[in-house]
Parts: C-alpha cells; sequence; structure tokens
C-alpha cells in the first residue's frame, strides 16, 4: 500500500556547494501525489515531480529541472524515502540545494522522516517491472590516461535488489562488494542509511571547488580522515545513491540491479531506459 507521513518535518544543513545554508520541509501528502519538490524561494513555488524527464547529472551528483527550476542533490533524500518505503510526499526547499546531512550519508533525513511518523494510506503501490534484461555501459579514464569500462544492469526479479561491485585502477580503493537482497526499513537502516560518500586524494584540489567547506565530511581514500563504518563502506554508498537515484523514476521499481564502477550518470540513463516500457507498471 502506498505511505506518507503523519506530521511536518524539517532538515536543515548546508548547500552541496557549501556556500550557504540550506533546508528541506516534509509534508504529507494525499495518495497518488508521488513525491514533489517545491521551491518556497521563488515567485510562484514551482513543483517539481519526481519524473525521469526532469532527471539529471550534474558534476558529482543527481538533479531535477523542470522549466529552467532546478532542484540540486537528490539522491541522498530519495534514498530515505525509498528506505523508509514511502511514496507521496511533498518536500519545500528554500533554495535550489537539497542540504548535505550526516557525512553526505542518509541519516538525518531518516531520522526527521521516521519522527514524523510514516503511515499506510489506502491505495495500493505502483511499481515499474524490469521484465527484460537491460543495461548500460561507459567508461573512465584513470589520470595515466587508461581506459575502465563500467556497467549497470537491470534484470528482471520478483523484488528489489542491489548489487554493487566497486574496483578502482591501481588499488587506490580494495576491490569490495555491497549487496541488499530485500529493501525494507530494517535492512536499509541497518545496512545503508549510514554509508559516507568519499572522494580520492588526487581529486582533492577540484572537489573543494565544487563542495567548498562540505569537502571535509566526505572520506578521503586513500588518506582517511575517519574509521570505516563497514569494511565495505563506500561500495554500500554506492547502493544508497543508486536507491536514491532510482526513485528518480516517481515509482519504486521491482528488478535486480548490479552496478559495476557505475555512478549518477549511468544511474540516471537506466531510469530513463525503464520510463521508456510505459506497459510495466502495476
Amino acid at each position: 500500500m502506498q505511505k506518507t507521513i503523519t506530521y511536518t518535518t524539517e532538515v536543515s544543513g548546508i548547500a552541496i556547494n557549501g556556500q550557504y545554508s540550506s533546508q528541506v520541509i516534509f509534508e504529507p501528502a494525499e495518495p497518488n501525489t508521488g513525491i514533489i519538490f517545491i521551491r518556497n524561494d521563488l515567485p510562484e513555488k514551482p513543483e517539481i515531480e519526481c519524473k525521469p524527464e526532469y532527471a539529471y547529472f550534474n558534476k558529482r551528483w543527481s538533479s531535477l529541472t523542470k522549466h529552467g527550476v532546478t532542484i540540486e542533490h537528490t539522491e541522498h533524500i530519495l534514498a530515505a524515502i525509498r528506505g523508509l518505503d514511502i511514496t507521496n510526499l511533498r518536500i519545500h526547499l528554500n533554495g535550489p540545494y537539497v542540504p548535505v546531512v550526516s557525512d553526505f550519508s542518509s541519516l538525518e533525513f531518516v531520522q526527521a522522516l521516521s519522527k514524523a511518523v510514516p503511515i499506510t494510506q489506502s491505495n495500493p503501490k505502483k511499481y515499474k517491472i524490469v521484465k527484460e534484461p537491460l543495461w548500460v555501459m561507459d567508461y573512465f579514464e584513470s589520470p595515466d590516461g587508461t581506459r575502465h569500462d563500467s556497467l549497470l544492469l537491470g534484470l528482471p526479479a520478483r523484488h528489489f535488489s542491489i548489487t554493487y561491485l566497486l574496483d578502482y585502477p591501481d588499488h587506490i580503493i580494495p576491490t569490495q562488494i555491497a549487496h541488499i537482497s530485500t529493501m525494507n526499513d530494517s535492512n536499509f537502516l541497518s545496512e545503508l542509511v549510514k554509508a559516507r560518500s568519499f572522494i580520492l586524494d588526487h581529486e582533492y584540489n577540484a572537489m573543494v571547488a565544487l563542495f567548498g567547506e562540505n569537502i571535509e565530511n566526505c572520506l578521503k581514500i586513500p588518506s582517511g580522515n575517519a574509521k570505516l563504518r563497514w569494511s565495505n563502506e563506500i561500495a554500500r554508498h554506492k547502493l544508497l545513491d543508486l536507491t536514491g537515484d532510482l526513485m528518480l523514476l516517481g515509482q519504486q521499481v521491482q528488478g535486480q540491479f548490479i552496478g559495476f564502477r557505475s555512478g549518477h550518470k549511468m544511474n540516471i540513463e537506466m531510469v530513463r531506459l525503464l520510463s521508456k516500457n510505459k506497459d510495466w507498471d502495476f
């Protein structure tokens, strides 16, 4: 069944560019509303629905844009919404950026939504179903110019499961794998919600320009600035990102997803592949 929250709640933090404070207010929504972002800072408070046609990859994060109005850095807030199985929600913002919270994890979003008491509604939930294999392929280059292939698969399955294989060149990060066989409140809360984002040491100077003071909240690899919460925390964060990006469909998806060196750009391409199959809903 569909689900919303009982009470209004809010979360504050720093915009992902590190330049000013950012706030989101979660508001209950009627059945079949979906997930809607509202820019309270703009005249007429324009709304942007979570829909594939509005999704795009921006720098190092995922975003939505509609008629020139943007919502930046959507993956961690949408992962929290999906992890708690919420399907209808109105999210008010005081600017274009979703705040960075909890070292680029989803923890504070989950805490706020849980405090707002998720509640089941009377309407059945709708899914996007993977009925045939889908794939997205890409590549990236390491600093020495070597090409490394990336792959994201979507396979038919009776439930939602995700697997991520992280294998960086030159063993910058030890090869690691993370997997969740089913998505529900308990395993999302115990396995994914606290997984933090990261940057590589050689990226530091370039990332300062993107994240500002937020860069100090990222894990730094391999020099390290914090003890890992799991030995495969980096791969777990990739699962968190994929979970959030798939919610850009505007509804939950039923299928098995396997990522190998994939990221936000490929996640959004998968969302667009899924959206082309209109007859896969139920």
